[in-house]
């Protein structure tokens, strides 16, 4: 092929580099994406999300607390795809959220790690005040690393 019959890609190569870059990053040596990264021997890590009662009044302000422990022997890797960590949730039904935490928000746009080392935690809490009818409503919280397994959940109660 002479030079003047050479096909150009579309796309410049710092672009399609910056693209190979990103899909090999995001995969691990077997092909597996990232998440959280740990031996296959280790302990999975433990995560409890607690409020700061279980019945509130109308109005009250929610206390909401979300702990992540590794137990295991081995340091634990989080990947994130952006600056969020977390996020609470309450819901009425499997299907129905009446609030969110992060809804509204704004996060920067980048990947990001966070490092648990052995007999370790991260902890996130949020003081908040939904506006609540009465009734009964599951709150959920989990850690948004990429392995989106980090996740527990409690039922409170609004009177």
């Amino acid at each position: 092929m002479s030079p003047r019959e050479e096909r150009h890609l579309p796309v410049s190569s710092k672009s399609f580099y910056s693209y190979v870059f990103i899909c090999l990053s995001a995969c691990t040596g077997d092909g597996q994406l990232l998440g959280v990264i740990r031996p296959v021997n280790s302990e999975p890590p433990i995560i409890s999300l607690s409020a700061d009662k279980q019945t509130y009044a109308l109005g009250d302000t929610i206390e909401l607390t979300l702990d992540l422990r590794n137990d295991s022997d081995d340091p634990l890797v989080l990947d994130f795809v952006t600056g969020q960590r977390y996020d609470f949730a309450i819901l009425t039904t499997q299907e129905d959220t009446v609030w969110s935490w992060s809804r509204g928000k704004a996060f920067t746009q980048v990947l990001g790690q966070e490092t648990v080392q052995p007999d370790q935690g991260l902890v996130y809490s949020e003081r908040i005040g939904p506006e609540l009818p009465p009734g009964t409503f599951q709150i959920h919280g989990r850690i948004v690393a990429r392995d989106n397994t980090l996740a527990d959940s409690t039922v409170i109660v609004v009177q």
